[in-house]
């Protein structure tokens, strides 16, 4: 069968010209594959320059990739957002190579009929031949885990790997997040506290809620491995609402404790959560007894989201904690426009305190620093006494860790403690 080179200015059905490419590479035992580009900010370029004009951009580039292959390769464009182009006679190596070569010319790329500057953003993708590729759905799945996969860990490019790694690590992420659900629906979740410990009085200063199951058998388990699948599977904002409850209904019922709880990312950049804490924080003394931590890596997504989000809270009386710092991308420059009030150094830096004089050295940096700005810090992962006692030293303001005591599920602060 002879394949005619496909019209650009129209999205193409890929399956058919793959089938025959793929028949053609096994019967010739050539190693052979396809990619997939992915123009990331698609909406963004729509927007700025009207359907027209995008489309005319992107089948622009789709007739310069052309350009890029051999006479034998095929580009096609096949959704709004994708360039599709199978590559014949390519080795593994020089597929990938091929594909940071036409990223960077993507990257590079201005077109000249543009009525603006456009810049194109894009990730791909990439899937070899093989044996078991039998069909083209095969090849157009693993090219498509290809493109996600590479997003999702900020790779420029990413080929599909060992299969059965990909199906067991989906199969186990779909568990975890089945069991969460269920658990969710069932009203099986519930809260742990752990105690952050004053370090100049020795007293508890506040509790750090953590979320954990109650499994079938009665067990409780902590839910921190569940919660990036939440994420990943886009229910986490119902669990982060299910959290700020439960923590608020402690606070209502036990008028002397001060408690903590985390946010993930997404829900701090989503409004519905904020107008639900907006809600249910209507009561100041609730409100300045809660402590709401978030990552750092929060604020390198979308710092104006995570200005409101902090200001809002604060101005009902909560206070802000940037947990893990020394982990992600807050500088100490950025800290100081950042409002928060208190920082938890991450334990990474904290368990190698003793013997590590970087260590030592980055912590004691950091505790002079906030300071100077009147911030309060907690120090996590407190295990032993020598860590205690050099922390106190260094006179940060809290510690937490299993040396004082670890998450409980009980309610500590309750002359009878309750399950």
């Amino acid at each position: 069968m002879s394949l005619k080179q496909p019209n650009l200015n129209k999205y193409c059905d890929i399956s058919d010209i793959l089938s025959e490419k793929i028949k053609e590479a096994d019967a010739k035992g050539i190693s052979s594959g396809l990619l997939c580009v992915s123009i990331d900010n698609m909406p963004m370029i729509i927007s700025s320059h009207g359907d027209g004009e995008a489309e005319h951009v992107i089948n622009e580039l789709a007739l310069y990739i052309s350009k890029l292959v051999s006479r034998n390769d095929i580009v096609l464009r096949t959704e709004q957002d994708k360039i599709n182009i199978i590559l014949m006679e390519y080795s593994p190596q020089h597929m990938r190579e091929k594909a940071l070569q036409i990223r960077k010319e993507i990257q590079d790329y201005g077109c000249k009929h543009a009525v603006k500057p456009i810049q194109i953003m894009s990730t791909i993708g990439g899937v070899n031949f093989i044996e078991t590729d039998k069909t083209a759905r095969d090849v157009m799945n693993k090219v498509y885990i290809a493109v996600n996969e590479a997003k999702d860990n900020f790779r420029h490019y990413l080929e599909y790997g060992n299969h059965e790694k990909h199906e067991r690590e989906s199969k186990n992420q779909m568990i975890l997040a089945t069991y969460l659900q269920s658990a969710l629906l069932k009203n099986k979740l519930t809260m742990a506290f752990q105690p952050i410990i004053d370090a100049k009085t020795g007293d508890v200063g506040y509790y750090e809620s953590l979320l954990r199951i109650i499994n079938d058998d009665g067990s409780i388990s902590s839910a921190g491995p569940f919660i990036p699948i939440a994420e990943k599977m886009g229910f986490i904002d119902v669990i982060d609402g299910l959290v700020l409850q439960l923590v608020t209904n402690e606070l209502r019922n036990s008028p002397d404790v001060k408690l903590a709880l985390n946010i993930s990312n997404a829900s701090m950049n989503d409004s519905n959560w904020l107008e639900m804490a907006v809600k249910i924080l209507d009561d100041p003394d609730i409100a300045s007894r809660l402590i709401v931590e978030i990552t750092e890596t929060s604020e390198a997504q979308n710092p104006r989201k995570v200005l409101n989000f902090i200001t809002t809270l604060q101005g009902l009386g909560c206070e802000i904690a940037l947990d893990d710092f020394g982990t992600g991308y807050t500088s100490f420059s950025q800290l100081k426009v950042l409002p928060v009030d208190i920082i938890k150094i991450d334990g990474s830096f904290v368990k190698g305190i003793v013997e590590n004089h970087e260590n030592r050295f980055f912590v004691k940096t950091l505790l002079e620093f906030s300071n100077s700005f009147g911030l309060k810090t907690v120090a996590e992962f407190v295990e032993n006494g020598e860590i205690a006692k050099v922390l106190m030293d260094m006179k940060v303001d809290y510690m937490q860790g299993n040396y004082f005591s670890p998450a409980v599920n009980y309610r500590d602060w309750l002359s009878e403690k309750t399950a």
